[in-house]
């Protein structure tokens, strides 16, 4: 899948904020980057990793539930 691909499949799932990673790792604002895993086509997040990857981005990907199991104290 091309660049171009992704981000029209990105875009028409309502992932924005994946397009916007993809241009800032381009651009050179970001390296490291943290995802969260996308709903639906395993293939297309397959992709999403595989590219930012090749642009040159460290990927993290974020657990399902992580942030939601952290408490605050007090």
């Amino acid at each position: 899948m091309s660049r171009d691909e992704i981000v029209i499949a990105l875009l028409s799932c309502g992932a924005s904020s994946l397009v916007r990673t993809i241009e800032d790792v381009e651009a050179g604002r970001a390296r490291r980057v943290r995802i969260d895993p996308l709903p639906g086509d395993p293939a297309l997040f397959r992709e999403v990793i595989e590219l930012l990857r090749s642009i040159g981005a460290e990927v993290e990907i974020l657990r399902p539930g992580v942030r939601s199991s952290l408490r605050r104290a007090g």
